[in-house]
């Protein structure tokens, strides 16, 4: 807490001088905005001067004033919903004077079918929405917390859920791999680094290369399929004529090098982006976690590189070849130097994608995008351990090699065939191949029901090499019923030859404007989800393929935008998920990277699964110094279960019971101040009730040898919550301005400032401080808490130079 007390005293001694600070020679801009054809004025429009932070918003009579206005030339911005934007070029703002632009006329404009949001739990980020003001712009994104990572950017967002190291996210009460990742319509079917931590530390591709972002958290169209929860689409950069960047950076988490441009006179672009993580080095120099009997040590290394070359072959058709290369290392040693116990844990995993698209446009009204793609995905674990201890006593050995290839073919079309009807349609064939070479062997003792105890042997080994082709086609129609009221209705055939999956989606979307301002819409369809061909269960000697599970949305929601700046978006939403898989379960460590050492999984049967709520996100950002977001879900996620196989102590539940990441109230709120175009603060928080957990303790035996030998007792099935969690975080970013085309950027980023501890992992010891056995006078286990918690207080400082 002293450092937290220092730290924030210094930011303030920063910041509250700067706050204080105003400019006597300045000026300022009036006027009023009407319509262009009533003359009637606009009250609650947009002011922006481009290049500042210096904004404000018209009155109910469509006057505004922005001051406070340096000397010099600007370009004034003007928005309003309804309405084409407008810009004003090369104001001269001169010191103490007030320049009256008097009356601005605004030109309605007309929305193409295109560009109205039909389905519901639709977010843009980075980019420029369409119709809905419900977004995150770049400036928000690279000012809220952890705004190096681009996937954690939409954890911010109702209904998508997330741990503190975890970039891989879940979407209302879904798993983490039910969720569509694409890069310019390349799906990436392994995005993340370090996936053993959380299942996935950072995203493996860098921010600075990302221009627009699409997340659908339900209810999507039949453009997008093998999946059951929802789709996060990302775009690259594009970039214009004549345009050059470049920059660097360093932080805690990694360094980064990135640029674009242009050649052959403007016809081609070039993306380049490469970053290293510095986890490793951190490990090295902070201090290392050993005792006289101990030695720990963590390794955790990433990169990633990734290049874009875009080409115009004439003005119908553009060629670009994309190439992704991501690769990461961790190695995990608990070995005690005076005994024979120690404990290895290394992995390995390897992304590569490479794809070429064609961009045609034939006529105005036509146009399609077909991609040849080709990818590389490699997992090796190897684990093992050699244990003697009061809960442990055993040996683990443990290789897994797995290596997945593909190639493939993608075609989408899009066709205005009238102005009040747009078809689209399209097709992806993708050949698969994937080798599992899998061995392990666990000998340990255990204790059975009659507190017996035996001797637990097993060995496995398996070797396949699996081929398999994957298919789909869909057609999707977008149809203006009435003026208010737009159906977008789509149907798609999905077939896997592997697993014998043969199934049909369809899919129905609407979207009624009440008014100018509000706007309802609703959505029905069938999502199924493919078991992935890399993704077999060999881990517990399963050799053959479940089939495709099938989740049914219904979605409502309702967006308005107030005449004050601030837009709301309500939704409710139910999704049924049948045909369900059995899914391995650890009772007490579920984030474990070895599942299959330990003597706590489970394997759980279930009818289904079902997830229900509520969620509210509203925002107010007119262009001035204050903006914020504040978004609530109340849900439900509940799995009905059929069945759960474990031969220790549990206290099995059957029926609705809780799924592990059951998340009933969330709250993510977030608050940017920009005094300045050169300054910004972010204060951000977040709360979630707990997770379900399963309760245990200790029970004991003596073995023939007098050894004390404890096990688990676990208690009702996901019957207990973990402590509520909630966190508050700082970040100050302040830009350095060299020259027009050069500045460097430095941020501090304080996470959870006051400090509080999120029980992360509930966790019992067998021995007390003293290293006695935790036992009282009657012989009877007495609980001691060993557990682990989520991110304390943690400051996080980087720079980058553009230039």
């Amino acid at each position: 807490m002293k450092i937290t007390i220092i730290l924030f005293s210094l930011f303030l001694l920063t910041v509250c001088p700067l706050l204080a600070q105003v400019d006597s020679s300045s000026g300022a801009v009036t006027g009023v905005i009407i319509d262009s054809k009533a003359q009637y004025p606009l009250p609650y429009a947009n002011v922006l001067l481009i290049g500042t932070t210096k904004g404000a918003t018209t009155d109910k009579n469509g006057k505004f004033q922005v001051k406070e206005i340096e000397n010099g030339v600007y370009n004034l911005k003007i928005t309003f919903i309804g309405y084409e934007d407008k810009i004003i070029k090369n104001l001269h703002i001169d010191a103490g004077s007030i320049m009256d632009l008097g009356s601005i006329a605004m030109i309605e404009k007309e929305f193409f079918l295109d560009q109205i949001t039909v389905t519901p739990g639709s977010f843009s980020l980075m980019g420029d929405a369409k119709l809905s003001g419900q977004t995150l712009t770049s400036k928000d994104i690279k000012n809220m917390s952890w705004a190096e990572d681009v996937t954690r950017a939409v954890t911010r967002l109702p209904g998508v859920a997330s741990s503190d190291y975890s970039s891989k996210f879940t979407i209302r009460g879904g798993e983490s791999d039910e969720v569509l990742i694409t890069l310019d319509g390349m799906e990436l079917y392994e995005p993340f680094h370090q996936r053993d931590y959380s299942g996935g530390l950072f995203s493996i591709v860098d921010i600075e290369t990302i221009d627009g972002i699409d997340l659908n958290t339900g209810g999507f169209p039949a453009d997008y399929g093998n999946r059951l929860s929802g789709v996060l689409a990302m775009k690259t950069k594009k970039i214009r004529e004549g345009e050059r960047h470049s920059s660097v950076g360093l932080s805690v988490t990694n360094a980064r090098a990135y640029s674009d441009g242009t050649f052959a006179g403007g016809k081609g672009t070039y993306l380049i982006s490469a970053r290293r993580g510095m986890l490793d080095f951190l490990f090295k120099v902070a201090p290392s976690v050993e005792s006289n009997t101990l030695d720990q040590s963590v390794s955790p290394s990433f990169y990633d590189a990734m290049g874009k070359i875009t080409y115009d072959l004439n003005s119908k058709h553009a060629v670009s070849f994309h190439v992704l290369q991501a690769g990461d290392k961790s190695k995990i040693r608990d070995i005690d130097p005076n005994a024979i116990d120690y404990d290895k844990n290394d992995t390995e995993y390897g992304n590569t994608y490479a794809w070429l698209t064609l961009q045609s446009f034939y006529r105005p009204n036509l146009n399609s995008r077909t991609l040849l793609y080709s990818g590389l995905v490699t997992h090796n674990r190897r684990g093992e351990f050699n244990k003697y201890e009061p809960s442990d006593k055993g040996m683990f050995n443990l290789t897994d090699k797995r290596d997945y290839s593909f190639i493939g073919l993608k075609q989408d079309w899009n066709w205005q065939v009238v102005k009040k009807l747009i078809l689209r349609g399209g097709f992806d064939f993708k050949q698969n191949r994937v080798t599992y070479d899998y061995n392990m062997h666990l000998d340990e003792l255990r204790v059975d029901l009659n507190a017996q105890p035996y001797q637990y042997d097993t060995t496995r080994t398996i070797d396949l090499n699996q081929k398999g082709k994957q298919f789909s086609i869909y057609l999707s129609g977008r149809y203006q019923l009435l003026k208010p009221l737009t159906m977008d209705a789509g149907l798609r055939y999905d077939y896997a030859s592997y697993s014998h999956d043969k199934v049909w989606s369809p899919r129905v979307a609407l979207a009624y404007a009440v008014t100018d301002r509000t706007i309802l819409r609703t959505a029905w369809g069938y999502f199924y989800q493919s078991q992935y061909i890399n993704n077999l269960d060999v881990n517990h000697g399963n050799v053959t393929f479940d089939p495709a599970q099938l989740a049914k949305h219904y979605v409502v929601g309702l967006e308005h935008s107030f005449s004050n700046g601030i837009n709301l978006r309500v939704e409710g939403y139910y999704k049924d998920v049948t045909l369900t898989s059995p899914s391995w379960q650890n009772l007490r460590d579920r984030l474990e990277a070895f599942p299959e050492q330990r003597n706590d999984n489970i394997r759980v049967i279930t009818n289904g699964t079902t997830s229900r709520g509520i969620e509210f996100f509203l925002k107010h950002d007119t262009g001035g110094k204050i903006s914020w977001w504040l978004s609530y879900a109340l849900a439900k996620a509940e799995d009905d279960i059929k069945a759960i196989e474990y031969d220790g102590y549990l206290t099995k539940q059957l029926g609705k019971v809780p799924r592990l990441n059951d998340q009933r109230h969330t709250i993510y709120t977030d608050l940017i101040y920009r005094p300045d175009q050169n300054w910004t603060l972010n204060l951000s928080w977040k709360y979630y009730r707990g997770w379900p957990r399963t309760d245990y303790t200790y029970r004991y035996i003596t073995l023939p040898n007098s050894d004390l030998h404890f096990y688990a007792v676990h208690g009702e099935y996901n019957k207990t919550l973990y402590p509520d969690y909630h966190r508050m975080d700082i970040r100050v970013n302040r830009i350095f301005k060299i020259n027009d085309h050069s500045k460097i950027t430095a941020f501090v980023h304080l996470i959870n400032i006051y400090n509080h501890k999120n029980l992360k992992k509930f966790d019992l010891d067998t021995r007390d401080d003293n290293d006695n056995y935790s036992i009282d006078t009657n012989g009877n286990y007495v609980p001691v808490r060993d557990d682990t918690y989520w991110f304390g207080f943690l400051p996080v400082i980087g720079a980058s130079w553009e230039f």
